[in-house]
Order: structure tokens, then C-alpha cells, then sequence
């Protein structure tokens, strides 16, 4: 599981041996589209690290509405709330273990616990940069906002940016981040590719101008 472990941003640059020794406290579970994320019984407060696809965060009112405030991608790191739900938006791979075995990782290394600061403190602003664009802001603005986080070279850390940009996000799967429906979406993107800003290709988005894009976002913010 050592190089498992390695491809996680927390772990990353860690020493071989150290990884390996932390390996076997480890799970690992798949998951299929739209199912919930739910962990063996005996592991208590899973904390879960997602290996490949994406897993949307979200929360149930009264009413039944959803209101979704994260979006993992491979590389990022969660734990189980009670009241927040994990959905795989398609078909994803996690690694887990339980609170009781991670502690002690933080005990044995300081350079750990630096790290998950500073990655939940990443995660913190993400979320309530979400809970802002639901409370606050048209349903335009958020999904330029989305389009903008989730699927910008710079956020991914590319140095070159190649035109079209093609994201792995279906227009259902973005009604979700935003909190509105399907149709709402594809009125909004139809009207964007009519402007030059997005080009649509079977239920798939491709970015053609950023900066129009980032114009979107900033209206109202």
C-alpha cells in the first residue's frame, strides 16, 4: 500500500519505509455511480482518501433539497460526518482506515499533522466559497465559479494551457455542484457557447475562452 499512499499530496515526499509501515492499516473499497459511501462498522470515524473518480459532499434539508459544498477529486482527503452524505458522482476507488489507527500517525510524525492543516484549512475555504455561491450568488456566477475550480489548467497545476479544455463533468453532475437542475444548466451553457465561451459535444463541456469565463464569475461577486 506504500505506493498507494505516495500518490497523496499528505503523504507525498515521505519516507518509503514509513509508508510501507503504514500501509497495512489501510483499506481500500470501490465504489459504483450514485452509490453512497458507507465503511465497515468496525471502523470508526473513517477518514478516507480518494485514489480515483469523484465524490460529491453534500447535505439533505428538511425539504428535501441537496445542497452539495465539495466535489473530491483523486488525491483529496475527507472524513465520515453525520450529517454530511458521500456520493461517487461515477465510479471511484478510496483508501480508509478509522480515527483510532490515523492518530497515531499523527503522533509519529509532526510533519503529518502540519499537512492535514493545511489541507483542511484548503478544504474549509472551498467549502465556504460553496455555501456563499448558494446563499448569495445566481445560478450563472456559480456554475462559472465551479467551471473555474474545478476545471482550470492552473488549479491542476499545468503550466500550458491548451484550448479546448475538456471537463470530466456531465451537465447533470454540475447541476448537482450548483445546486439547480439539469435543465437550468444547459440553458446557461447553450447561451455561453453562443458567446464563444464553451463549446458543447455530447453532454460534455469544453472551455474555449477562460478569461470570458472568469468575467462570468466575477458578476456580482
Amino acid at each position: 500500500m506504500s505506493l498507494a499512499l505516495e500518490q497523496f499530496p499528505l503523504f507525498h515526499g515521505l519516507s518509503p519505509e514509513l509508508l510501507t509501515q503504514w500501509g497495512k492499516f489501510f483499506r481500500e473499497r470501490r465504489f459504483t455511480k450514485r452509490q453512497l459511501l458507507e465503511f465497515s462498522p468496525d471502523c470508526l470515524e473513517p477518514i478516507y482518501f480518494v485514489r480515483s473518480g469523484r465524490i460529491k459532499i453534500s447535505y439533505l434539508s428538511e425539504d428535501g433539497k441537496e445542497f452539495t459544498v465539495a466535489c473530491l477529486s483523486p488525491g483529496d482527503v475527507y472524513s465520515v460526518h453525520s450529517l454530511a452524505s458521500a456520493t461517487a458522482l461515477e465510479n471511484s476507488v478510496v483508501i480508509y482506515l478509522g480515527m483510532d489507527k490515523f492518530r497515531p500517525l499523527l503522533e509519529e510524525c509532526p510533519e503529518l499533522s502540519l499537512r492535514l492543516i493545511r489541507l483542511l484549512g484548503n478544504l474549509l475555504k472551498d467549502t465556504n466559497d460553496v455555501i456563499l455561491d448558494l446563499a448569495f450568488r445566481e445560478v450563472s456566477v456559480r456554475l462559472a465559479h465551479v467551471i473555474l475550480r474545478e476545471g482550470h489548467p492552473a488549479n491542476k497545476q499545468q503550466v500550458i494551457v491548451k484550448l479546448p479544455s475538456f471537463l470530466d463533468f456531465t451537465h447533470e453532475q454540475l447541476a448537482a455542484l450548483i445546486g439547480t437542475t439539469r435543465q437550468t444548466v444547459n440553458e446557461i451553457l447553450k447561451r455561453w457557447e453562443r458567446q464563444g465561451i464553451v463549446a458543447l459535444k455530447r453532454g460534455k463541456v469544453a472551455v474555449l475562452n477562460w478569461e470570458l469565463l472568469n468575467d462570468k464569475g466575477n458578476l456580482f461577486s
